[in-house]
């Protein structure tokens, strides 16, 4: 394989979290900007912390969050602008966070205080059906996350992620891209020098 090939991924730009696609995002924008408030995070701020009590969700309006676990340098996902954000649906029940979300650079984010949602959804037909779109599509992504991680190699997972996602290597460091792809540097080091031929 040679640089030919990844320049031929380009043309495929998608969005990262595919479970967006069957959602309609501007009901989402629409309803953070009317609901909620822009915030600043800083490179390194968190949105939410595992294990703490959150109640914020939004949708990223320029940078990046990376879906993490506390001590572990893991990435578990990312949210690029005008993705949702925020520890689903544990902030509609100010419960626990999952995960640690962190600003991957300096970002901003429309939020709102997401106990809101359950309410809202018993009430508005519209945005119940969206509540259960947005369900259902989160757990065929997370799915199919698992699936890549356990039934592929390493350079197959690089392969699909830019193929899917070429837009990935300038929007993110190797060695976030590495951790997303659970291995380390090194390996990925490698696996792009075998690609090009080198």
């Amino acid at each position: 394989m040679n640089e030919e090939i990844f320049t031929n991924f380009a043309i495929m730009i998608r969005h990262f979290n595919t479970h967006l696609e069957g959602l309609d995002l501007q009901f989402w924008h629409d309803l953070m900007e009317s609901r909620g408030r822009l915030v600043t995070f800083k490179k390194g701020e968190c949105l939410c912390r595992k294990g703490e009590p959150t109640n914020v969700c939004g949708y990223v309006k320029s940078g990046y969050f990376k879906y993490t676990v506390d001590g572990i340098n893991k990435i578990g996902g990312f949210a690029f602008p005008e993705a949702l954000v925020g520890d689903y649906p544990s902030c509609m029940d100010n419960a626990p966070a999952m995960f640690d979300i962190v600003a991957g650079k300096n970002s901003e984010v429309w939020i709102i205080d997401a106990t809101i949602l359950p309410k809202l959804f018993e009430e508005d037909i519209e945005a119940g059906r969206q509540g259960r779109l947005f369900m259902q599509s989160a757990y065929i992504s997370l799915a199919k996350r698992y699936y890549a991680l356990y039934a592929k190699t390493p350079m197959e997972r690089y392969l699909d992620l830019i193929h899917e996602h070429p837009q990935i290597e300038q929007d993110v460091s190797q060695k976030e891209i590495a951790e997303y792809l659970q291995i380390v540097p090194n390996s990925l080091s490698r696996i792009r020098r075998k690609l090009l031929g080198k």
